[in-house]
């Protein structure tokens, strides 16, 4: 269901969409003029957002990255909110968060390690605070990140990984809350970060370590 608006609103969408237009191309215009289109396209937009009842919603991720509520002043002063709040107008559902399908679920986590000559199964339970490890005797909680609990099991097998894992980690999980996925498709990504870490390890030196 779309958004009636009055002939003020309408008014106010009309210029909140051409000034977006003139941000979106920004590269052939001078950045003073992107700077005023930005501004024009904020204040609109803001003004539009408080004159509604109810109060367009918008995506949980888009008010957690900004840090500020939608009826501040600043948080249409960005492309992506302003996007968000003419979808709305065109369907009140369309930012409707998903249902974050994979809360609870159980993937496993296979990685090769040179000391024992095969691939090790870790068991990565997904929840509300991030990843549960679980490997032999090894269990704990983990961040959405991995930390701290896969990294030192990773290290107590000597298993040699990119510096970075912990960053994907924390996208794969922000990813299946933010968009929904499925079990499959978290369970790839995961297969994806192990393979790297697989290959990092096997092509390792180990053999100049004393």
């Amino acid at each position: 269901m779309n958004v009636t608006l009055t002939e003020e609103q309408q008014s106010l969408r009309n210029t909140i969409e051409e000034n977006l237009k003139i941000v979106r191309n920004h590269a052939e215009i001078s950045s003073n003029e992107v700077q005023q289109a930005l501004y024009a396209m904020g204040k609109a937009a803001h003004t539009l957002h408080m004159q509604l009842d109810p109060k367009p919603k918008h995506h949980a991720y888009m008010i957690e990255n900004s840090g500020m509520e939608p009826e501040d002043p600043e948080f249409y002063n960005h492309v992506h909110p302003v996007e968000d709040l003419l979808a709305y107008l065109d369907d009140t559902s369309a930012n409707d968060d998903p249902a974050d399908e994979t809360l609870g679920k159980t993937f496993k986590f296979r990685v090769y390690t040179k000391r024992w000559g095969h691939k090790d199964s870790y068991t990565l339970t997904r929840n509300e605070e991030g990843w549960h490890v679980s490997f032999n005797a090894y269990q704990g909680q983990c961040s959405t990140d991995g930390l701290p609990v896969l990294n030192k099991v990773l290290r107590h097998d000597m298993i040699s990984f990119p510096q970075d894992i912990n960053s994907y980690f924390h996208a794969i999980w922000t990813r299946a809350k933010n968009e929904g996925l499925s079990y499959d498709q978290v369970q790839e990504m995961l297969n994806v970060v192990a393979d790297w870490i697989s290959e990092t390890e096997e092509n390792s030196p180990k053999d100049l370590l004393i």
